[in-house]
């Protein structure tokens, strides 16, 4: 039964398993609130070392045979602080798509990140590095670390 889950989770499905996802590049870094990337109320408790706010749903209507839940997770200040000014920033995505048995629609979890641990003192727009990138179908994962100099 386990096995049967993990295949319906992990398996590609569809267009929503399509494409490896990108970072959302308009994302605030350090969990700053803008319109569009709300953060002032999170369904995490304070000292989650992730911090999630609500989702952003689409797609759940009648008519759709998918449904979205996006969402911009930060690390927590006390977390950000802990790990100290260092001379890197990450952009990263994450996607995990199934097939809801219950409704026969095809579910995404599509998290978006980005740390700046200069917290903005750097010169320049920094070094990009080699992505990160997984994509096994049902699981999707890219990660673009930027170096700089502070």
């Amino acid at each position: 039964m386990a096995a049967a889950f993990v295949a319906v989770v992990l398996g590609g499905i569809g267009p929503a398993a399509a494409a490896p996802p990108s970072p959302d590049p308009a994302q605030p870094a350090n969990g700053q609130s803008a319109p569009g990337y709300r953060t002032e109320r999170t369904v995490t408790p304070p000292l989650s070392p992730i911090q999630v706010p609500p989702p952003i749903v689409t797609g759940g209507d009648a008519r759709s045979r998918t449904v979205v839940y996006r969402a911009y997770p930060f690390l927590a200040d006390w977390l950000h602080r802990a790990i100290g000014r260092q001379p890197w920033e990450i952009r990263g995505a994450a996607r995990i798509s199934f097939l809801n048995p219950a409704d026969g629609k095809t579910v995404v979890i599509n998290p978006n990140g980005h740390c700046d641990f200069t917290d903005g003192h750097h010169v320049g727009r920094g070094r990009a590095l080699a992505p990160i990138v997984v994509d096994a179908g049902g699981f999707a994962v890219r990660i673009e670390p930027r170096a700089h100099r502070v």
